[in-house]
């Protein structure tokens, strides 16, 4: 099982999705490099994957899914950034996604379970203590 360091960002009740050409939505993030900390492997694949630079990050918890053991870290990214899709890292779209959407969506099952778990019993992703612009809780 391989460890992935994965990024949640939550941005006015909608998540960030990325995608790979032909496959499934799924949170950023991707695998650490040797001797890389979870935190830092999470920022690094954000900026590769959507071009964005990262304010914050604070670990959440740990998922497991079939094929990997998520390290999921809360991200806040500046309110004035605009992710767009690294083709060069193979990402061929990205999106901001309210989690109303995600029934209608190919998304990973490892995404789906995080956000499901994110969203709790409120039946939404973002908390009263994730809103902003640019989806930092505050002390973030």
């Amino acid at each position: 099982m391989r460890v992935r360091a994965t990024a949640l960002l939550v941005r006015q009740h909608a998540v960030l999705l990325v995608k790979e050409r032909g496959g499934p939505w799924f949170l950023p993030g991707g695998d650490l490099r040797p001797g890389e900390l979870a935190m830092a492997a999470a920022i690094r694949e954000l900026h590769e994957e959507t071009c964005v630079e990262a304010s914050a990050a604070a670990f959440l918890w740990q998922h497991v899914s079939a094929h990997h053991m998520h390290q999921v870290f809360r991200v806040a990214i500046p309110a004035d950034a605009r992710p767009r899709a690294n083709v060069r890292a193979g990402i061929d779209d990205v999106r901001w996604v309210e989690l109303s959407q995600l029934a209608r969506m190919s998304v990973t099952p490892g995404t789906r379970a995080i956000l499901e778990r994110a969203a709790g019993v409120t039946g939404t992703v973002s908390r009263p203590d994730w809103r902003g612009g640019a989806g930092a809780s505050p002390g973030f």
